[in-house]
């Protein structure tokens, strides 16, 4: 495992968060030594990239996109930009100008 390290924040659940802290206990009392979360998220991290498709079935329809009527409901709710079409002369819209 590459020992160099970047800092970075994720954001969890607190039930999440709860979880992880339950398994990296588990994993210290089985392995009989210290195991710290990043060391335990370092590892899930790197078994889940082993095969993606294990983690994407495993994952709860809760996380899934949106089906086609939620989309339609999105799309009903939008606001318009007083633009005709937001892709012309996006660049000036967003960097200064205006048209």
């Amino acid at each position: 495992m590459d020992t160099s390290s970047v800092q970075t924040t994720v954001k969890a659940s607190k039930k999440a968060k709860q979880q992880l802290e339950r398994l990296r206990a588990e994993v210290a009392r089985v392995k009989g030594r210290r195991v710290s979360q990043r060391e335990l998220v370092d590892h899930l991290i790197v078994r889940a990239s082993r095969d993606p498709s294990e983690t994407v079935a495993s994952m709860s329809t809760e996380t899934e996109s949106m089906g086609p009527e939620e989309f339609r409901e999105f799309l009903r709710k939008r606001k318009a930009w007083g633009i005709d079409d937001g892709s012309v002369d996006i660049d000036a819209w967003v960097y200064g100008g205006g048209k």
